[in-house]
Order: structure tokens, then C-alpha cells, then sequence
């Protein structure tokens, strides 16, 4: 009645696939507190998280392999010596904080909190990022540094299998793109981070998982569904007590 509210069918009129609606309603959903809607964070959400961060990563990872200059689309054998328990390389400590992490998203989900699981699956991927960042993942870490390379290649390419499955209760569309430009079938949390692709598998072709929102839009959907405004969001927010001198709450 005040026109502040935003339904299925807003959602479905704006063109937006199913699964990013689903990524940010599940990562802001109200579990302890309320939450309010703000076409801005919604944007920002796509933009920053799902397209910088996860597409980003999967994306890097499948052009990489699939240059035909390159790996021609074949998944590499990674260096026993470099990614053996107890090895002081990046590729170990990649592993060891991938575990680190599934093991937290698996408790989490045990558990049923669902926007704490989601979160750490969007961390797995930001610490693949990272990964890729601290290893100069280039043309010239291929040419002069082949076996580091393969190396680099083999657990990242595993790492965006992993993502399939981390994030296939939230986005079941994104999590089949993925298997589908590994050409691999679809699968289960795993306990810990395994090279389930094994060398020598031949991936397919890459596609992009989400695509760049227009930062116009925000005030378009605003306009014709209504919503929150991001400074509506702000006063909406629960104040805090006010504290008498003495650090005791102010009587009423």
C-alpha cells in the first residue's frame, strides 16, 4: 500500500536471470535482524560480488585453458612436489585454506545457516582469485615457468568444479553452466578439495555466468516497481539506545 514493495513478477519484468535474484534474497535474507531491499545493493550485489568476484574467477580460468596457443582446452597434471602436505608454496597453503573453508561451509549448512554457508562459498572463490593474483597467472608464468603453470591450472580449474557444487543450492543455473563448460557431470559437496578433474580430461567452452547490470537502472526499477531508495534504507534501520551519562539506558 505505501509502494515500497517489489514482487515475483517486478522480478521477473526486469530481465534479471532467476539466480542472481536468488544469490542476493538468500545473502541478505533476515535471519537475526530485518533487512530492507534497495535496488542499489541489489545492482552492486551482481556487479561487485557475482560478476567481479565468481564470474570473474570461473571465466579466467576456462579462457586460460582454452586458448589453443596454450592448453588447448586439456587439464593439466599439477607438480606433486608443489602441492604435497606440509610444502611451504602457494599452491599448499591454497589448499590448506580451500579445506579450511569447506570445512566451515560444510558445518554451516549443517546447520542450516544458510547466508553464513553462502558467504563462505563466495569466499572459496575470492581465495581462488587470490590464488590466481599471487601466482602471476600470465603468458609469460606459461612460457618460463611451465610446470608452476600446469601447476596454478590444475587447482584452479578443480577449485571452479568445486564452486559448481559449493553453490548449487543457491544457483542451480550458474552451478550447471559450470559443469557444462567443464564437461563434467554435475556432483556433491566433497569432504575436502580433491583434483576430481583429472590430466588429460578436455574441457568445454567457456560462458559468462552473469553479465554487468547498468548502474541507470537503479533509478528505472525504481521508478517502475517501487523499492526502497538507498536513503529510504538508511532511516528504515533500527536506531540504537541512547546511554544516560552514567552508560545505563535513557528511561522513556
Amino acid at each position: 500500500s505505501r509502494g515500497v514493495g517489489v514482487f515475483g513478477n517486478n522480478a521477473r519484468q526486469t530481465g534479471v536471470p532467476p539466480d542472481v535474484w536468488r544469490y542476493y534474497l538468500l545473502s541478505s535474507r533476515p535471519e537475526s535482524s530485518d533487512t530492507v531491499f534497495t535496488w542499489a545493493n541489489f545492482v552492486s550485489c551482481n556487479n561487485s560480488v557475482l560478476l567481479n568476484n565468481i564470474g570473474n574467477f570461473c571465466n579466467r580460468v576456462v579462457k586460460f585453458l582454452n586458448d589453443n596457443t596454450k592448453y588447448a582446452g586439456v587439464i593439466t597434471a599439477a607438480d606433486p612436489a608443489r602441492i604435497a602436505p606440509g610444502a611451504d608454496t602457494l599452491d599448499r597453503r591454497f589448499i590448506d585454506d580451500i579445506n579450511v573453508l569447506l570445512a566451515q561451509y560444510v558445518e554451516q549448512m549443517d546447520a542450516v545457516h544458510i547466508r553464513a554457508a553462502l558467504t563462505t562459498a563466495r569466499d572459496i572463490s575470492a581465495r581462488g582469485n587470490q590464488y590466481l593474483q599471487e601466482s602471476n597467472l600470465s603468458n609469460a608464468l606459461f612460457s618460463e615457468a611451465r610446470a608452476q603453470c600446469d601447476t596454478v591450472m590444475a587447482l584452479a580449474s578443480n577449485l571452479v568444479y568445486l564452486l559448481s557444487a559449493v553453490f548449487c543450492p543457491f544457483m542451480p543455473s550458474t552451478a550447471a553452466s559450470i559443469c557444462r563448460q567443464l564437461n563434467a557431470p554435475q556432483r556433491r559437496v566433497p569432504d575436502t578439495f580433491a583434483l576430481d578433474l583429472k590430466p588429460g580430461h578436455v574441457i568445454g567452452k567457456a560462458e559468462y555466468l552473469f553479465t554487468r547490470i547498468d548502474e541507470k537502472k537503479v533509478d528505472q526499477w525504481l521508478a517502475e516497481f517501487g523499492g526502497s531508495s538507498t536513503a529510504e534504507a538508511s532511516a528504515a534501520k533500527p536506531k540504537k539506545e541512547k546511554k544516560s551519562k552514567k552508560g545505563k539506558p535513557a528511561q522513556a
